[in-house]
């Protein structure tokens, strides 16, 4: 990651720093991604092809969206098998940034409730590349199982999809 020289508030993610953590991830083992539009969406997009496992698109963007609640885009969620239904699976839900935690806990709350498919209770997991201690210990929220790879100040943070870089 670099600082851009002439505006020291913006942080420059790189593509050397996406793979090294895309990488780091290989511990978490999952059955199923939730990208969250727009942001994360490429991320969810990698993920789901690095563990060839299926991808669905939640709707909610509440920095600079109108969206009031989440709302399915996609569900690819499968539908379990009365035989199947004993067994759990693994969602792995990715943003980019976990900031206040609104949104990602939000996500977490709505996929526990609003599934739509018959399954048991899935073990969810929510991944940020960038995220604020505090707001893991957040007692607002009925879920803290959320990781991230990078501390976030609060400063920007430019992904390198958001930009081309001179050649």
């Amino acid at each position: 990651m670099k600082m851009n020289d002439m505006d020291t508030t913006k942080t420059y993610y790189e593509w050397s720093d996406y793979a090294k953590d895309m990488r780091a991830t290989d511990w978490i083992k999952c059955d199923h991604v939730i990208g969250i539009y727009r942001g994360s969406l490429g991320m969810a997009t990698h993920v789901s092809n690095l563990r060839d496992v299926p991808m669905s698109i939640v709707g909610f963007q509440t920095r600079d969206g109108e969206d009031k609640s989440p709302y399915w885009m996609h569900n690819a969620l499968p539908e379990v098998p009365i035989s199947k239904q004993d067994e759990s699976m693994t969602i792995l839900i990715v943003d980019d940034i976990y900031d206040t935690g609104t949104t990602m806990n939000k996500v977490m709350d709505f996929v526990r409730k609003e599934r739509t498919k018959p399954s048991p209770m899935p073990n969810i997991i929510g991944y940020c590349l960038f995220g604020n201690e505090d707001a893991t210990n957040n007692r607002e929220f009925e879920s803290t199982n959320v990781v991230f790879t990078h501390p976030h100040d609060g400063s920007w943070i430019v992904f390198p999809w958001e930009y081309h870089e001179s050649v």
